[in-house]
């Protein structure tokens, strides 16, 4: 019995006249091709192109089989067009976990479009500090910052980087300055995390770097930071993306950057699931192409970094 893409390469040697330019037509390599139009020859017993030094012509056999190696060629192409039409109109309901910063700012813009275009798509946010167990069906998919767990079972796809720098209000900078040297935060009031956040790299940084400053204040909750900050209560570590949203200013932006990780996350047992796979096929491009709103660029920026 013969192989499909045995076939799909003898189809292109055919129209393109040679191994070489049937390679670059399906994007493989030229042993590729000879190899697999050997084993189509082996298959059927039977000789399909005389090899020339000016290229590959077909046979009387080869000629004959032309007509219905297209016939299964149209076959293919509609059964991959007929699923495509059933990835188009999947429906089910999707339970996607992710932070509150990511949701208000990335994801719910992201699924307005999605169920537009897809109105068959149920889509549940649950927006939460929490790791919630993908495992155990806590929820479908995660959108997570940090190193990915390395538990089996898991399928990880990278997303851009989340960033975070120093940021404070402009009433607190008007009121107290912006501090021009790192050794200068010793002198500012300072919002640091609390539990779970305070283990945070910028988070942790900040307390390291000023451990005699004052703490105005400690937050669980990364919403809650930002608007400590809003208010002008000091200066803190938050993501680039919530900052930029609210019209905070960067301190220290040469020196206070980091940068994490962001991943999805779904189980591998859910890799086949229609709903899932039209889900996360249009929402990872357009987290994506939000790559300038995570790293707190305005749109300007982003068309100048765009354009180096």
């Amino acid at each position: 019995m013969f192989d499909w893409n045995d076939l799909s390469a003898f189809l292109a040697v055919a129209r393109c006249g040679s191994t070489l330019a049937a390679a670059r037509q399906l994007g493989v390599n030229q042993t590729t091709i000879a190899r697999r139009t050997a084993a189509l020859e082996t298959a059927l017993g039977a000789q399909l192109f005389e090899r020339r030094a000016d290229g590959y012509r077909l046979t009387e056999q080869g000629r004959a089989l032309i007509a219905r190696a297209e016939a299964i060629e149209r076959e293919a192409a509609g059964i991959v067009s007929l699923a495509e039409t059933w990835r188009r109109t999947a429906t089910g309901t999707v339970r996607l976990t992710t932070t509150d910063t990511m949701l208000a700012l990335v994801v719910a813009p992201a699924v307005r479009d999605i169920q537009a275009a897809h109105p068959g798509l149920a889509i549940e946010l649950i927006a939460d500090d929490r790791l919630l167990d993908l495992m155990r069906g806590e929820a479908d998919v995660a959108i997570r910052a940090g190193a990915p767990p390395q538990a089996d079972g898991l399928v990880r796809l990278r997303l851009p980087d989340t960033v975070w720098g120093l940021y404070c209000g402009a009433d607190y900078a008007e009121r107290h300055g912006l501090p021009e040297r790192i050794k200068d935060l010793g002198m500012h009031r300072l919002v640091l995390g609390d539990r779970a956040i305070a283990r945070l790299g910028g988070l942790r940084w900040l307390a390291e770097a000023a451990p005699d400053a004052e703490v105005a204040i400690r937050c669980n909750t990364v919403p809650n930071l930002v608007a400590a900050v809003r208010s002008g209560l000091g200066i803190s570590a938050l993501p680039a993306i919530a900052a930029a949203a609210h019209g905070l200013l960067r301190c220290l932006p040469d020196v206070a950057e980091f940068r994490g990780e962001l991943w999805l996350l779904y189980p591998e047992t859910l890799r086949n699931a229609a709903h899932i796979r039209l889900f996360i096929d249009e929402m990872v491009p357009r987290i994506r192409a939000a790559r300038h709103l995570i790293e707190g660029r305005t749109a300007d920026e982003n068309a100048t970094a765009s354009a180096r």
